[in-house]
């Protein structure tokens, strides 16, 4: 969890849950805003996804995410929410830097997500091709090549974030449910110190 501006024990706490495409970051991080939800956090839910989607595109995604999550967060924190879970994308320092200033007085904690390369690939070819069959199609040749070489370079960014190394803390997905990431993820933030933002 980073230190907040006055050195004391941070106002409010977002666990930022990031990783390559497939590798679960939405499933898991409405799983886990769900789950706090229940345990009788006050507690919100962003997935960074519709924080830049915008045409134009913009020339920094970046900085628009971050303007737009201070917005968004302003509301919540209006609202009485303290706890925040995003799901995202972080590539390097200058963007956690811009993230974590869009909401100042706050702990942040961010996970990353892994899976083994061939989980990936399949989960990319997977969700296309339920997304296809559940319209009564079938994924053609060229697709499924489209999506095999999306799927290798899904893997090759992977490779980037874990050399990179912004992570708090990492969390395996392949093989589990969102549901057991979850609690896993959770349980690990709240253990996280003398911070701790789960009361």
């Amino acid at each position: 969890m980073t230190a907040v501006p006055d050195g004391g024990a941070p106002r409010w706490a977002v666990l930022w849950l990031y990783g390559a495409d497939a590798v679960g970051k939405s499933a898991v991080g409405w799983e886990a805003y769900s789950q706090l939800a229940e345990a009788g956090e006050l507690v919100a839910y962003v997935d960074t996804d519709y924080l830049g989607f915008c045409t134009p595109a913009p020339a920094d995604q970046a900085e628009l995410v971050a303007r737009n999550l201070a917005g968004i967060w302003a509301g919540f924190a209006a609202a009485g929410v303290r706890l925040l879970v995003v799901s995202g994308i972080l590539v390097g320092d200058e963007d956690r830097d811009r993230f974590e200033q869009a909401i100042p007085e706050a702990g942040f904690t961010f996970c990353r997500l892994t899976a083994r390369a061939d989980t990936v690939r399949e989960r990319i070819v997977l969700r296309r091709e339920v997304e296809v069959r559940t319209r009564g199609g079938e994924l053609s040749a060229e697709v499924r090549a489209e999506l095999e070489a999306y799927g290798e370079r899904s893997v090759a960014f992977a490779e980037l974030l874990e050399r990179i190394g912004l992570e708090s803390f990492a969390v395996a997905t392949d093989g589990r449910a969102p549901a057991e990431i979850a609690r896993d993820l959770v349980t690990r933030w709240g253990s996280g110190g003398t911070t701790s933002p789960i009361r």
